[in-house]
């Protein structure tokens, strides 16, 4: 994967671009923030992001939960009378993220966006099982994102666009693995790589510019249209706003602060392969939440004449406040590197 980024970026960086002058490390947002920027018209941007994200422990609402407190709390399937067999105790996923936008007109920018995840769980059986632990795993292609951006306002200080686009549910819903109760087990929500829905979204972005200073805004509305997938649930509302702003310390070298918040709503309907006795990872009452998250990050342009241009960003995302709709595992943090290139 990592040779077909490194083939991607020499084969991109000709003489014949428009990437001739100099840009600037600020002229985008936080590396980690998707369709914060348009381009001229013509006017072609590769990007490739790394993310890496850890949860550990366990949250009912705002309270962490032991292990035997897990398990021994209602499930979704037995009417208060019965607890988890298993429960989480960490997850990790790496995320590669690739992109890419074309200008149609100096006010038009058309933006495509795919995945490819890695994912891995460990959990604990519970006490009278033994209490072993056990790793599950999944990978593969995530949901697809297309959209329009399009121009509504801009002058010396200020640019102002909107987006309009569909996720599309390229991502598999039916992702399994061996478990101590069965083999070749769907695995829960969190493991499977997409929505299974056609999922419409809506975001509005702002940019104001003060010398080597600039101050972003963004606010993002994603919903299901297509109804329950082939598995009979669909994911709730998402809503996102994100302010952040960056100071550039020399034209190829910018640092950002961001504060995101992240609410999502709870979930209709399950997968009825899924035991909710199993796992709070396959009950579809813990699904939802509300996070407040701050992020950190940096954004160098490199000015040589190899590679002249290319972009490197790098940003920490780290919570602040969050509460879980139901027991789920909290964020430990999020770390996102990422390369653009346009001409």
């Amino acid at each position: 994967m990592f040779n077909l980024i490194i083939i991607l970026i020499i084969f991109f960086n000709s003489n014949h671009s428009k990437s001739s002058e100099l840009h600037l490390a600020d002229s985008h947002g936080p590396i980690s923030l998707m369709g914060d920027h348009m381009h001229k018209k013509g006017e072609v941007m590769f990007s490739y992001r790394f993310g890496h994200m850890l949860m550990n422990n366990v949250m009912n609402g705002t309270k962490s939960l032991g292990i035997d407190e897990v398990t021994s709390a209602p499930n979704g399937a037995s009417n208060g009378l019965g607890g988890y067999m298993n429960s989480p105790i960490s997850m990790k996923m790496d995320m590669h993220m690739f992109g890419a936008m074309y200008a149609l007109k100096d006010n038009i920018t058309i933006m495509i966006m795919t995945s490819y995840l890695e994912k891995e769980m460990t959990q604990q059986r519970m006490r009278m099982s033994g209490g072993a632990r056990f790793d599950v795993n999944s990978s593969g292609i995530g949901d697809t994102r297309i959209s329009g951006l399009f121009r509504i306002f801009q002058n010396d200080y200020t640019k102002t666009h909107i987006g309009v686009g569909l996720s599309l549910p390229t991502g598999s819903i039916d992702e399994r693995d061996n478990t101590p109760a069965s083999t070749n087990a769907r695995l829960g929500y969190a493991m499977q790589n997409g929505t299974g829905t056609v999922d419409p979204f809506f975001f509005v972005n702002n940019v104001n510019s003060y010398g080597r200073l600039k101050f972003g805004e963004q606010f993002y509305f994603k919903t299901s249209a297509s109804g329950k997938n082939s598995k009979n649930y669909e994911y709730g509302d998402n809503f996102d706003a994100t302010i952040w702003s960056s100071f550039r310390w020399r034209d190829n070298i910018s640092t950002s602060i961001k504060i995101n918040y992240n609410y999502q709503n709870k979930m209709e309907g399950s997968d009825n392969e899924m035991n909710p006795r199993m796992s709070p990872a396959m009950d579809a009452r813990n699904r939802g939440h509300q996070k407040l998250n701050f992020g950190f990050g940096v954004n160098f342009i490199n000015y040589n004449e190899f590679l002249k241009n290319h972009r490197l960003g790098i940003e920490g995302i780290f919570p602040v406040y969050k509460q879980y709709r139901g027991i789920q595992m909290k964020e430990n943090y999020k770390l996102t590197l990422g390369w653009q290139y346009s001409f």
